[in-house]
Formats: C-alpha cells, sequence, structure tokens
C-alpha cells in the first residue's frame, strides 16, 4: 500500500459543550429574574395609611363606592360639579381618600382614578369614562398630584369641556397658557424636595395668567396624599394634620369659586349644550378667580 497517497483526515470538530450553553442560560435567567424583582420593588406603590382607607366607607352625606377603575364619592345632595383626581406616581389611590371625602361633603362630587401600574400616564384618557358616567354633573374639574397632575394637564389641554384645573404639588408639561377660560390652583408646599418652589415657579409660564398659587408654609410633597413619606422628600415644619386642613380648604374654595364661575358671567348665563353634554354661557365668561 502506497501510503503516500493517502490523504490526511482533517479531525472532526468538537460539538459546543452542553455544559457551556447551560451556564450560559442560567446566568440569563438570573439577570432577567434580578430586573423583575428589581422593576416590582420599584413600581411598589406607596401604602394609604389607615386614616385614609378608613375614609373609603360611606357615610350619611358622602356614598362611597369603586371598581377597577375608579373610586368615587356622591354626596347625598345632587351634585353639578365633579373633580376627577389623577393620584402621583406609585401612590395607593386611596390614599387622597380623606380629602376627596371631604370635599364630597360639601356636595362635590369626587373621583379617584385607579391607574395601570399606579402611573397616571398610562391612562390619562380614563376619566372619558367618569364623565360618561354622570350625565347628571354640569361641570368638569380635574386635578391631580405631583406626575398625577401632569395627567390631569393633559387631560385639560385636550379637552375644551374641562372647566377648573388643580394642582397639588405639580406643574404642566404641555402649555396651557392660552386657556383664559380655564380656571386653574396650583397648591405646594415650600419645602417640598420634588416639585421645589423653584421648578413651580419656572413652569408659571405654561398656565394661563388667571392662575391662583397657594403655598402650604413648611408643607412638603408627600403631605398631599396620606400614604408615609417619600423618598427625596423635604424636611415638614407643619404636621400633616395640618396641611391637610388647608389643602383641603384651599380645594373647597376653588370649587366653590368654580361653581360661581361656570352658573353666572358677568354678562351671560350658562345653559346646557345638549350635543356636548357641558354647559356654554351666553355671554363673555370672566376669566377672573378670587379665592
Amino acid at each position: 500500500m502506497n501510503t503516500a497517497s493517502v490523504k490526511p483526515v482533517p479531525p472532526k470538530k468538537g460539538k459546543p459543550r452542553p455544559r457551556f450553553w447551560r451556564l450560559a442560560l442560567l446566568v440569563m435567567l438570573f439577570l432577567l429574574l434580578g430586573v423583575t424583582i428589581a422593576l416590582v420593588i420599584w413600581l411598589r406603590p406607596y401604602a394609604a395609611s389607615a386614616d385614609a382607607m378608613a375614609a373609603l366607607h360611606t357615610t350619611p352625606g358622602v356614598t362611597v363606592t369603586q371598581n377597577d377603575e375608579m373610586i368615587s364619592f356622591l354626596p347625598s345632595t345632587r351634585a353639578r360639579v365633579g373633580l376627577i383626581f389623577y393620584p402621583g406616581a406609585k401612590v395607593d389611590p386611596a390614599a387622597y381618600a380623606i380629602t376627596m371625602h371631604a370635599l364630597a361633603e360639601d356636595g362635590y362630587a369626587t373621583f379617584i382614578l385607579k391607574m395601570p401600574l399606579n402611573i397616571a400616564l398610562l391612562a390619562e384618557n380614563r376619566a372619558d369614562d367618569v364623565i360618561a358616567a354622570h350625565p347628571e354633573i354640569a361641570v368638569w374639574a380635574v386635578g391631580g398630584h405631583s406626575l398625577g397632575g401632569v395627567a390631569a394637564s393633559d387631560y385639560a389641554a385636550n379637552h375644551g369641556k374641562i372647566r377648573g384645573l388643580l394642582l397639588f404639588a405639580s406643574y404642566p408639561n404641555g402649555d396651557l397658557s392660552h386657556r383664559s377660560h380655564l380656571q386653574v390652583l396650583s397648591v405646594s408646599g415650600s419645602h417640598d424636595g420634588l416639585a421645589t418652589p423653584d421648578k413651580i415657579a419656572a413652569a408659571k409660564h405654561l398656565l394661563p395668567v388667571t392662575t391662583r398659587y397657594i403655598v402650604i408654609q413648611g408643607g412638603i410633597h408627600s403631605y398631599f396624599g396620606d400614604y408615609g413619606v417619600q423618598d427625596g422628600d423635604g424636611q415638614p415644619t407643619i404636621t400633616r394634620s395640618q396641611a391637610r386642613t388647608q389643602i383641603i380648604a384651599a380645594s373647597l374654595a376653588f370649587l366653590n369659586q368654580l361653581t360661581a364661575h361656570t352658573e353666572k358671567s358677568t354678562s351671560g348665563e350658562w345653559t346646557r349644550d345638549p350635543g356636548e353634554n357641558v354647559y356654554v354661557c351666553s355671554g363673555e365668561a370672566s376669566s377672573s378667580l378670587a379665592l
């Protein structure tokens, strides 16, 4: 046999080691698990206090109901003005129950929206469902705390039927300065570490010139709900109860003035437009608001 004519057989390539791929898969699974755990922890809402949870109960003057999309506070007397409230990011909607219940006791229908993942920007138009479910309410306002206020501002910007905007420690992203007939009240805290006084001031050009500003002296970001202390917040110099009393009083005065403003203007009566399910004024509406 002539060995010189025999071609050498190339060595066979080895198959990938199963152990390497198992190890790579395990690493990927652990990374995915770590990201998931971190996301769950980050999205975990600030829980409502026991006092806030107690305000979810029906009383002789206010009927409280809730479903998957909202918490409703309906006064025993027929309400002609409604407030739809957007919670702050990662805050349990029930944390605003004390304030909304108090406003309902004075005759205003109030609604706290429940949001996907507790992020208001994920369902800004959920207020549509509230308005559609309550055609008996003539005048609507929206409001919100922190990121919820941003969502409420966006909704007001895109829905002309909204007559009032109530901001708790918040400011808009978009320009609402041209909405001269939109009544706006901004309530903030002087010691807020998140929506700081400087940030509130820097956004004033985005709101109508008739916007009124109330500062809760010594108040902080987490005082606008009842959910404990929020990361990054400032140090208060007043109690939560003291701040809440001022916040409710300011909100009530705003709704009272909104009612007066929408029921009568300086030169005309407000009448219902059946096509739009809102009330329109026969004359020129005044853009002033006194608190």
